[in-house]
């Protein structure tokens, strides 16, 4: 006679399971790039299109409730290329640390001859100073300077308008103008995020 024999139990130890899920966890968490916080709050208006715009090779230009005008680029080392060739020709006369403090600055909204006392600041105290933003009238438009040389440096930058819907009309066209002049015709519209 043969007898049934009752099935076993099978344990398991969950234990090197939970660890693996922590360590892997922790290895997301540290390696994360962290998004830089923005020197100017920007509520975009809504759009029925999207197109998603890369992050990287980005020439932003933002403009704030006030109609103000700040750009940006994501790429540090253009950055630095680009304050070394602006301090020369515009006779800046910033140090190699103001330089590297630019550089480091994603976001900037001033004009030309306020950079030097501004990267003076020590860093808590440019997170907190109101920039007045870049000109852009037709006497002094130093937005003009900003994207040539970036351009200038890297022909493939996708430049992007990243504008707050309540923001002045006029200033946008004011950018659009700009971007025209240097023939820059083909640009997106930042709108949802």
């Amino acid at each position: 006679m043969s007898g049934k024999r009752g099935r076993a139990g099978i344990s398991l130890d969950m234990t090197a399971m939970c660890d693996m899920a922590f360590l892997l966890l922790t290895f997301f968490i540290l390696t994360a790039k962290m998004k830089a916080p923005e020197v100017v709050p920007v509520d975009v208006p809504a759009a029925t299109s999207k197109k998603l715009v890369p992050e990287k090779n980005m020439l932003r230009i933002t403009l704030d409730k006030e109609g103000k005008v700040y750009f940006s680029l994501t790429e540090a080392s253009i950055r630095q290329t680009m304050i070394e060739k602006i301090n020369k020709s515009k006779n800046l006369n910033l140090t190699e640390a103001e330089m590297v403090a630019f550089s480091n600055t994603e976001m900037l909204g001033l004009p030309l001859n306020q950079l030097k006392g501004f990267f003076n600041l020590p860093a808590s105290k440019r997170d907190e100073y109101k920039q007045p933003g870049i000109p852009v009238d037709s006497v002094n438009n130093e937005l003009k300077i900003w994207i040539t040389e970036a351009k200038n440096i890297n022909g493939q930058l996708i430049v992007a308008i990243k504008g707050d819907k309540e923001s002045n009309y006029e200033k946008y066209t004011g950018v659009v103008s700009t971007l025209q002049s240097l023939r820059l015709n083909k640009f997106s519209l930042i709108t949802v995020l």
